[in-house]
């Protein structure tokens, strides 16, 4: 059975260009470390985007069929556990329709309408696309997956990150003979606080309803990583 293989971006944070580690002099019987640290977590958080669009002569018309797609989506998401406030409008756009090929004149009208639809429910995201595709929705933009609270995660990559500099400090100063260490000075690298990619699987079929597909969707754990700079004074 063919499938269609989607990369999909499941969320990232603030992902600026670090700063050079230790641009500033240090000072002697010092050693100047990084640490990081990953923690892995299986996402609680689906949120998938759709889209119709819809075309005619008249733009009212063109538009009341989008409304009518939408509003009937909306009701079969909401009747398969959907929540109302979880479906949320992100694009609506009219536009005319141009034959640009002879006089250039507008020869109809084109609404586009995406929506987001959240869930807790991973596992029955295919379900909900299906509910959608068969109420009429004619684009799936993606589907991305997230943690509710990735802080706590975070905290707890933070923590491997720390061990991680001092386990690496305490090798170096070991392989010099120095001895026992302790912090000079410590930064978080908040910049840094990012997630990974996942990857989802659709099949074909999903998209032709009259063909009784039905679409599958998987996904990866989430990794979640911390890093800091550390420095660490020795005698």
């Amino acid at each position: 059975m063919k499938k269609i293989l989607c990369s999909l971006v499941i969320a990232s944070m603030s992902l600026m260009p670090a700063v050079q580690a230790f641009a500033y002099e240090l000072p002697a019987n010092t050693i100047a470390v990084t640490g990081k640290g990953v923690v892995t977590a299986k996402p609680d958080i689906a949120e998938i985007n759709m889209s119709i669009v819809t075309n005619d002569k008249d733009a009212s018309k063109a538009q009341q069929k989008n409304n009518d797609i939408y509003n009937k989506a909306c009701a079969a998401l909401k009747a398969s556990g959907i929540k109302a406030e979880d479906i949320k409008s992100t694009w609506y756009y009219v536009y005319p329709e141009r034959d640009y090929e002879k006089t250039n004149e507008v020869t109809g009208y084109r609404v586009e309408n995406n929506f987001c639809v959240k869930t807790n429910d991973r596992d029955n995201t295919g379900k909900y696309i299906d509910e959608a595709l068969k109420a009429g929705v004619t684009g799936v933009d993606g589907v991305s997956f997230s943690v509710e609270n990735p802080q706590y995660y975070y905290n707890s990559a933070l923590k491997l990150a720390v061990a991680n500099a001092q386990a690496s400090a305490e090798t170096l100063a070991k392989a010099v003979g120095a001895g026992n260490i302790k912090v000079y000075s410590m930064e978080e690298q908040s910049n840094r606080y990012s997630y990974a990619t996942s990857n989802a699987m659709m099949k074909e079929e999903a998209y032709d309803i009259s063909a009784g597909g039905q679409t599958e969707i998987s996904y990866d754990d989430i990794e979640i990583t911390a890093s800091i700079n550390a420095v660490y004074s020795y005698q």
